[in-house]
């Protein structure tokens, strides 16, 4: 069933692929196959870079695809009028640009190293990839990040049956499968209250399936959100009938034969369920290339993505960058992923970009099979005091404000902001006003 949910990929890359050889040599050598690597591809092949010029690592069976889709569309329940499958989501279709499928890399002469990277030689200018290696002149580290594991922290039982971890395409299939051999009933836990598990929390229930929340913040989105905009959120998700358990946490998932059966609590409590799926993290996949300089777990570059090595750069969930707030960022989200990816592009290009001063953009969309979507547009840095300054009937407004001046700002509701709302904050915060009175601040931005 997972392989059909999948009907519309090729089943291997039918790509222009390395043989297994001792070297393969490229101008621009991309490690990693998610949307930073699809996003690199399309700006090298829009400055014209030469066929056979490019070569990317992966460890994936298919080009690379707008990942963000596996907790959204990907999942939404069969009723839903979209439900995202492969090829709809290949990258750069999230940014406005064309399906590059497998078709697209083979006209452009970008080739394919099938495998996941193990080393780096900077010396040699050289990727291993298992017993291959491949040289480059310009190298692109575009690895992502890996999900954190419960079993990290003493948890026992992730890996039973229908205990799930989304990161790539073959596990949302998987959960597809699971969620569709539950019929319309069943129960399901969802570990973690970030944007995994209320993108996940929002489609399951959708299914039919009896939603639980488990987390052991004291408000989903502690990150970003602060009590009142977590209580917006998790009351919406109570009345569409998501049950949140918080401060809690999961101590072991129980089984029966090999598949999961429930999970137990520190609290002491059994949720009996079905499905499992857990976010509570992500990790970034560095491991593999030693001898750069780092910074916040991830390869540190300058405004240009260049890393410590001059003929290497890194964009993506893998690089730290000078924050426009001061300091050092690292940001997980695929806005950064697409405009790093060509700020690097131009940069390995020599093309003389401007700096990169990045304007962190999250966001998220759920409950969009329903006729009541609820969306969220949050644009600057978190680091400050969150200020909750309008309230709608369906809406929820803040800024963040550090140091007397506005740092960030949020838009919540059903539906969503709109395309001139998500303008004003942008221009909001890039202009870090001062902020001596947070409601007004917000006011005269005309929110």
């Amino acid at each position: 069933m997972a392989q059909a949910l999948s009907s519309g990929r090729c089943p291997i890359f039918m790509l222009r692929a390395c043989a297994r050889q001792m070297s393969k040599s490229f101008e621009y050598l991309i490690v990693g196959g998610g949307n930073a690597a699809g996003y690199a591809c399309r700006e090298l092949a829009a400055q014209g870079v030469a066929a056979g010029k490019v070569g990317i690592v992966t460890a994936e069976t298919v080009p690379p695809y707008e990942r963000p889709a596996l907790t959204k569309a990907y999942l939404h329940p069969p009723t839903a009028k979209v439900r995202a499958r492969l090829p709809g989501f290949h990258t750069c279709v999230g940014g406005g640009g064309d399906r590059q499928t497998s078709e697209w890399y083979a006209e452009k002469g970008i080739s394919f190293v099938q495998g996941r990277a193990t080393a780096v030689d900077l010396a040699a200018k050289t990727v291993a990839v298992g017993e291959d290696t491949c040289a480059y002149d310009k190298l692109i580290l575009a690895t992502g990040a890996r999900p954190l594991r419960v079993s990290q922290f003493g948890v026992k039982g992730d890996d039973l049956k229908n205990v799930f971890y989304i990161r790539e395409e073959p596990e949302a299939a998987a959960l597809v499968q699971a969620l569709e051999a539950l019929g319309g009933a069943g129960k399901a836990v969802i570990v973690g209250g970030g944007y995994i598990g209320l993108e996940c929390a929002a489609a399951l229930v959708g299914w039919g399936v009896e939603t639980t929340m488990v987390f052991p913040e004291a408000n989903c989105m502690p990150r970003l959100f602060n009590a009142e905009l977590g209580k917006w959120l998790e009351d919406e998700y109570a009345a569409r009938g998501v049950k949140i358990l918080k401060g809690d946490l999961v101590t072991e998932f129980l089984s029966e034969g090999e598949a999961v059966s429930g999970v137990r609590l520190k609290s002491g409590q059994t949720l009996p369920c079905s499905v499992a799926v857990v976010g509570v993290g992500a990790s970034p996949n560095v491991e593999f290339c030693s001898g750069l300089a780092m910074d916040k777990g991830g390869f540190a570059v300058d405004p240009f993505m260049k890393t410590s090595d001059p003929s290497v750069f890194a964009i993506g969930d893998v690089c730290a960058f000078p924050s426009a707030y001061g300091g050092t960022s690292r940001c997980e989200h695929v806005d950064h992923a697409r405009k790093s990816a060509k700020q690097a592009v131009m940069a390995a290009m020599g093309l003389s970009p401007e700096p990169y001063k990045y304007l962190p953009y999250f966001y998220s969309r759920v409950f969009e099979y329903s006729d009541a979507p609820i969306v969220f547009n949050f644009f600057g840095d978190e680091s400050g005091e969150c200020h909750v300054c309008a309230r709608g009937e369906k809406s929820i407004g803040a800024i963040w404000v550090k140091d007397g001046r506005v740092t960030g700002a949020l838009l919540m509701g059903s539906p969503g902001p709109t395309a001139d709302d998500q303008a004003k904050l942008r221009e909001l915060v890039a202009a870090q006003p001062a902020a001596v009175d947070a409601a007004a601040a917000f006011a005269a931005a005309k929110l």
